[in-house]
């Protein structure tokens, strides 16, 4: 399709933010991104499931190397739960497994009761059919071999959860969350602690870290872009994805220091903080040249990741 490439392409580096579509997968747009940019090195932040629409952040370059961290950043999804039914998939495209009349027996205000008990740090246990590894081999790639194993429960964080409007047997609500978190568990362990069952009918990732769904563009609108060569300023720097961490500008020799991943000096920046927080670092030319990183049991900061 594209057949015009900067010839420096593939030094191309930054975050876009792409609205998935439903019916495909977050490889199919890296995929689809990568054969209309000519950029070879492109990753996703944060799976959305086929079913699932919304903000996903796709890293190109040496962005790539901080998609963990964005997997990190806070997330709100917009959820419709549809009680009653229960699928295997603990959404509207599995299979039934049990179907029950729930407009007598729950209301609103239950819901509303119940619903607290998902909020803060919570034991949740991922669907079977998810991208999880578990020994190398996908869990829904088990799951339709019909192998279903004893998942236990992983802490995840929940920071609210609003609820938007109740039509029963439908709910729809917003989640805001952590890493980790499955709404389709969510939904299915609500049906089950409200005794009628439960599934997703659909899903929309609104915001991850600085990236909202009204910032986003779909893919079709990026393709248009890439055609009239118009694209590489939708691109997010690294650093501004990484907006909430602290940051330093260095003298030319701690710079080097950095660069060649050693111990950092005493003193560099503040010690009292939490094992494992990050640093964002400026050289004296306001470049962002890299993240360090502070290590509690050496009361130190590391280089963590370096950036050209």
């Amino acid at each position: 399709m594209i057949t015009k490439f900067d010839s420096n392409i593939n030094k191309t580096q930054g975050v876009l933010n792409i609205n998935k579509p439903k019916d495909l997968t977050s490889m199919d747009i890296v995929r689809t991104i990568k054969r209309v940019t000519g950029v070879r090195k492109i990753g996703h932040a944060g799976t959305l499931d086929p079913l699932a629409t919304g903000v996903l952040p796709i890293c190109l370059g040496q962005a790539t190397r901080i998609m963990e961290d964005i997997l990190n950043k806070k997330k709100i999804y917009r959820t419709n739960i549809h009680f009653g039914v229960t699928t295997n998939t603990y959404d509207l495209e599995g299979e039934i497994l049990s179907n029950k009349d729930v407009n007598n027996t729950i209301d609103c205000n239950t819901i509303k009761s119940e619903i607290t008990k998902f909020t803060g740090e919570i034991d949740q246990i991922p669907p079977m059919y998810s991208a999880l590894r578990i020994k190398g081999q996908r869990l829904y790639e088990l799951a339709r071999k019909g192998i279903i194993l004893d998942l236990k429960p992983r802490k995840v964080k929940v920071y609210s959860i609003k609820i938007l409007k109740w039509n029963s047997p439908f709910l729809t609500l917003d989640i805001a969350c952590g890493k980790g978190f499955y709404v389709r568990s969510f939904a299915h362990d609500l049906g089950e602690v409200l005794g009628c069952g439960a599934h997703i009918n659909s899903l929309t990732r609104l915001q991850n870290g600085i990236f909202s769904l009204e910032s986003s563009i779909n893919i079709e609108q990026f393709k248009d872009r890439v055609e009239n060569d118009n694209w590489t300023n939708l691109l997010y720097s690294i650093d501004t994805v990484l907006d909430d961490l602290p940051k330093i500008t260095v003298q030319y020799d701690v710079e080097k220091i950095i660069k060649n991943g050693n111990i950092l000096p005493d003193n560099i920046y503040e010690n009292n903080v939490p094992d494992g927080t990050k640093c964002k670092v400026y050289n004296l030319e306001g470049k962002f040249i890299g993240l360090i990183i502070f290590h509690e049991d050496l009361n130190k900061w590391t280089s963590y990741k370096n950036f050209n």
